[in-house]
C-alpha cells in the first residue's frame, strides 16, 4: 500500500476520533456558581417533602409504586388543569386549560421518579427551551404566508432543536418535545404565542408541587435539584465544625444532596445510601444479601 494512501488513512483516523470526541458540559461551567444545599439548616418535615433523607427510603413492590403513580398522574393532571381554567388573563387569550405534554409529565414525574429526566432542573429548563423554540419557529414560518403548507416540517423542526439543545444543556425531558411541536403545528397553543411562557411555568410550577408532596409520602423525590454530582465549596470554619460534630457523636446525617464525601455503608442488618446516589430495586437486593452476610 503507498506510503502517501496510509499517511492519508491515518489523518483521517485521527480526524474521525477528535470529531468522536467532542464533549461539551455545560456543567463545568453552571456548577461552581451553584450553592449547595444546606438541608441542616431547614426544619426536617420541610427537608423532607423538598427531597432530603438521612437515609434512603426502603425501596417499594412495583404494586406501590403503581398506586402512587396513578394517584400522582391524576392529582398532578387535574391541578394544573383546574387552576388554568380559572386563570383570568388564560380565559382571554383562550389558553386550553392544559398543554397536552403535561400527560407525558406526569408519568415521568410520578412513575420513575429516580430517573434523571423527572428531576426539577430537566422538568423546568426544558419547557422553557421547548418554548423558545417552538413559539420562535412558529413566529418565523408566520412571516410567510405559504409557510401553513409545510407546518410539519417547522414542528419537526421545532422538536429536533429541542431535543439537540436539551442535550447539550442536560436538560432532557421527553415532554418537551410534545411541547415544542403543540407551539408550532396546534392552531390553539399557536394562538397564544409567546404567552405559552406563563402558560407553561404555572403548569410546570403546579405539577413540580403536586410531585414534591405525593412522591415523598413513601418515596424520595427529587434524587437532587441540580445535578447528582458533588457541588464543590470552599470549606469554612461552620462547615468543618458541622463534620467534627457528626463524626463525635456517629452521626451519617448529611446536609445536602450533593454534598463530599459521599458513601454508601453497608453493615450488618442496615443499609445507607447516600443522596444523589441512585441504586436500583436489583442493586438493593444484592446489598441486602450482602448485609445478610455480615
Amino acid at each position: 500500500m503507498p506510503e502517501s494512501f496510509q499517511q492519508r488513512k491515518g489523518s483521517s483516523s485521527n480526524a474521525i476520533s477528535d470529531i468522536s470526541s467532542w464533549n461539551f458540559d455545560i456543567d463545568r461551567f453552571l456548577n461552581p456558581l451553584i450553592p449547595v444545599p444546606r438541608w441542616n439548616l431547614i426544619p426536617q418535615p420541610i427537608a423532607h417533602f423538598l427531597g432530603y433523607r438521612s437515609r434512603a427510603p426502603k425501596p417499594l413492590g412495583n404494586v406501590m409504586v403503581a398506586f402512587w403513580s396513578m394517584v400522582g398522574a391524576f392529582v398532578g393532571v387535574a391541578l394544573v388543569a383546574s387552576v388554568s381554567k380559572r386563570v383570568p388573563s388564560f380565559e382571554d387569550r383562550n389558553a386550553p386549560a392544559i398543554i397536552g405534554s403535561f400527560g407525558a409529565a406526569a408519568v415521568i414525574e410520578f412513575c420513575v421518579v429516580e430517573s434523571p429526566l423527572a428531576q426539577p432542573r430537566n422538568a423546568f429548563f426544558s419547557q422553557l427551551i421547548a418554548c423558545v423554540v417552538g413559539v420562535g419557529i412558529s413566529k418565523l414560518f408566520a412571516l410567510n404566508p405559504n409557510a401553513e403548507h409545510y407546518i410539519e416540517l417547522g414542528g419537526a423542526l421545532a422538536c429536533g432543536v429541542t431535543t439537540a439543545l436539551m442535550v447539550l444543556t442536560g436538560t432532557v425531558h421527553p415532554p418537551a418535545g410534545a411541547t415544542a411541536l403543540l407551539a408550532v403545528t396546534n392552531e390553539q397553543t399557536v394562538g397564544l404565542g409567546w404567552f405559552l411562557f406563563p402558560v407553561m411555568i404555572l403548569g410546570i410550577t403546579l405539577m413540580q408541587s403536586a410531585a414534591l408532596v405525593v412522591n415523598n409520602i413513601q418515596r424520595r423525590y427529587p434524587m437532587y435539584w441540580w445535578t447528582s454530582q458533588p457541588l464543590s465549596r470552599a470549606w469554612d470554619a461552620d462547615v468543618e465544625s458541622d463534620r467534627e460534630k457528626r463524626t463525635q457523636t456517629g452521626s451519617q446525617y448529611e446536609e445536602s444532596l450533593t454534598d463530599l464525601p459521599r458513601r454508601l455503608v453497608v453493615e450488618r442488618g442496615d443499609i445507607w445510601v447516600p443522596n444523589g446516589v441512585f441504586v436500583s430495586a436489583e442493586e438493593r437486593q444484592v446489598l441486602d444479601r450482602i448485609s445478610a452476610r455480615l
